[in-house]
């Protein structure tokens, strides 16, 4: 039996965090080690599903693409991310505890970009490489698993030949922020296609991509499987349809201080779809 369904935006995230969820070497780290959820819209879903309460999710993030723009959310706004060690909850930034970290502990890392080879992509508007530059490498060289959320809709032809462009110091104009990106080639990339296959005994395939009206950015996805198999899929699917858009916080321009092309502009000289 197969059976077409479209998920939203933030009806993917959703998908993925339930998916998270369920692995094995989360729930051991979370339970046995330690678990770090990184800062990412993706990631604000996960930590919802983590700790079985809402939170403010568009607070969750660094960089962000919000009015159709690249940006980032200020220091002072964001939410420190989650950290577990042993079921509890650390008041910890996650670069304070990178000398604890080992094999069977788990990062949980957003990401900007995946391309059919699995390839992720990560944008990065801090100088020294933020998050990637404080977990990346010490978790590569202490064994620990990094797994990367991101949903389909960022797919790009090639996250290699992206990560060969750009740069903070390199990109000579911009609308909005300015970045590089790594590409992690062997990076434990984590979509809506393996949440369904983790969740039930289905075959997944993306269909079709984009939308409008309240779907943008949005997937359409075929699953194949026996009919209660996949009955059951639907089922699920349907309970998760409908979940509200994450909205965007845009930081005033005036005081931000991260290289933009409205840096130091007064809100009343910014753009239309800025204000």
């Amino acid at each position: 039996m197969q059976a077409l369904f479209t998920l939203t935006s933030a009806e993917s995230k959703r998908l993925i965090a339930k998916g998270i969820v369920s692995l094995p070497e989360v729930k051991q780290a979370k339970e046995e080690g330690y678990l770090i959820v990184g800062r990412g819209s993706t990631n604000a879903y996960i930590v919802e599903e983590l700790l079985g309460e809402s939170i403010e999710k568009e607070k969750y993030v660094a960089g962000q693409i919000i009015k159709g723009i690249t940006c980032v959310l200020p220091q002072g706004v964001r939410t420190q991310p989650v950290t577990f060690h042993k079921n509890e909850v650390l008041k910890a930034e996650p670069s304070s505890i990178m000398d604890k970290l080992g094999p069977g502990d788990v990062v949980l890392k957003g990401a900007n970009a995946i391309d059919h080879t699995g390839a992720v992509g990560v944008f990065m508007a801090n100088p020294t490489g933020g998050t990637m530059g404080e977990i990346y490498l010490p978790m590569k060289a202490r064994g620990g698993t990094v797994i990367y959320p991101v949903g389909l809709e960022k797919m790009v032809l090639s996250v290699e030949d992206a990560s060969r462009m750009g740069g903070v110091l390199a990109i000579e104009r911009s609308i909005g922020a300015l970045g590089g990106m790594v590409c992690i080639s062997d990076g434990n990339a984590y979509t809506e296609l393996d949440a369904l296959e983790d969740l039930f005994d289905v075959e997944a395939v993306q269909f079709a991509s984009g939308g409008y009206g309240g779907a943008e950015g949005a997937v359409v996805i075929i699953v194949e499987g026996d009919d209660k198999e996949v009955n059951r899929c639907c089922d699920y699917i349907e309970g998760i349809k409908g979940e509200p858009a994450l909205p965007g916080i845009k930081p005033p321009c005036k005081t931000c201080p991260i290289r933009c092309s409205f840096k130091g502009m007064e809100e009343d000289a910014l753009p239309g779809y800025l204000r």
